[in-house]
């Protein structure tokens, strides 16, 4: 069961920081730390936006591997 959760908080963090980098991009905004921590807190206020990015980041890093 917990495996089944983990792998929707995955898809979960990859879906999130994937909206934000098109936020960003569709906005002509750089695409920086800050700027997608603060596009996640809107998408999810009571978020911790730095555990979403460190999440979304870790798993690129290891789909790139």
């Amino acid at each position: 069961m917990e495996d089944r959760y983990t792998k929707d908080a995955i898809y979960i963090c990859r879906l999130m920081f994937g909206q934000a980098v098109l936020e960003l991009l569709a906005d002509k905004q750089p695409v920086t730390n800050r700027a997608l921590e603060e596009k996640i807190k809107v998408m999810l206020p009571d978020a911790e936006p730095e555990l979403i990015y460190n999440v979304a980041l870790d798993l690129l890093d290891v789909t790139l591997s």
